[in-house]
């Protein structure tokens, strides 16, 4: 499952720390720590963290706390849960979630509804009822399409549709889908690609899978991958980048429906070069992403382009001219 880059600002939770929360710029330095912070937020959030929860977090960890104990507090926070709402929304209606529908929906997992029953909620709607076609065998088949990302055999229609013909309601058939080891086997291992960069194995299958099965919510699943010892030695250990830059650096211009690549290249704080991180970074134009550092401002004039990785900055401009 694709996580939707969420838009609430997020606010530190409430977790017990060995220390007071204005004695967080005490805690001993570790850029390990710092990494490791940085890219959960990186990860979860698509952006850096603010300051507020760098010293927060870091500090909780220097001091003790254990990491499954912050992963959890972060990954229930609102803003990771209103990235999940927005996936669902995408997922099966096509469209962003309306500020009432989202805060509905975030009192509601904050009351203990799972992301499996969010998810039944969309596909047993009206609106994704008459989406899908308004029958019960078009609902059928685009469930198997939706969720299982395959077609649905004919003696499978039949199956589904002989539940609701019986009693069954969408919402009923709709969680055997989502609680499925078919479903879950692939939201899992796209967790396990997304947060470690590997598929999943048959310990973590028979793990997790079972897990939420039995009630486990995807946001302690997801907090279980970054607090486990693989992702801490993976983003732990990365060289701390000191600044960036971007490239070209220098003023540019192109003409009108062209664009220009952009590139962003680390460095550690004594100079060393670290790489390219382009694919990393996040590069827009007056806000606007740049797909592949690809920028084609849409209208005549100067555009502030914009590099963001780790925390770090980095700016130029590109200006935009009639042709001819």
């Amino acid at each position: 499952m694709h996580i939707v880059r969420p838009v609430v600002a997020l606010a530190v939770v409430s977790l017990p720390l060995p220390f007071a929360a204005g004695s967080a710029t005490a805690a001993p330095p570790s850029s390990a720590t710092d990494n490791y912070v940085i890219s959960v937020y990186e990860d979860l959030f698509g952006r850096a963290p603010d300051m507020t929860g760098r010293s927060t977090w870091t500090g909780a960890l220097n001091w003790g706390t254990p990491r499954i104990a912050v992963a959890n507090a972060i990954t229930s926070s609102e803003e990771f849960r209103s990235g999940l709402i927005t996936d669902a929304y995408a997922a099966y209606l096509g469209r962003g979630p309306d500020p009432a529908g989202l805060q509905f929906w975030l009192r509601n997992m904050g009351a203990g509804m799972t992301i499996e029953q969010l998810d039944s909620g969309f596909i047993a709607s009206d609106e994704y009822w008459a989406g899908a076609g308004g029958t019960s065998a078009d609902w059928v088949r685009t469930l198997y399409a939706d969720v299982l990302g395959r077609e649905a055999g004919d003696s499978e229609v039949a199956f589904w549709v002989s539940q609701l013909t019986s009693g069954a309601t969408r919402a009923q058939v709709a969680m055997g889908f989502l609680l499925s080891t078919e479903y879950l086997s692939t939201v899992i291992d796209g967790y396990y690609r997304w947060l470690l960069g590997r598929g999943l194995d048959p310990a973590g299958l028979g793990t997790w899978v079972s897990a939420i099965q039995h009630g486990a919510r995807d946001e302690q699943v997801i907090g279980g991958i970054i607090a486990s010892e693989e992702y801490w030695a993976n983003e732990s250990s990365r060289p701390y980048v000191g600044y960036i830059i971007l490239s070209p650096r220098e003023d540019t211009s192109v003409p009108l429906g062209s664009g220009q690549s952009y590139s962003v290249v680390a460095y550690q704080p004594n100079g060393v070069l670290i790489g390219d991180v382009t694919d990393e970074a996040h590069i827009t134009w007056d806000g606007q992403p740049c797909p592949q550092g690809l920028c084609q401002p849409t209208s005549v004039g100067s555009h502030v382009i914009h590099a963001e990785h780790r925390g770090l900055n980095d700016w130029a401009t590109l200006t935009v001219v009639t042709v001819g």
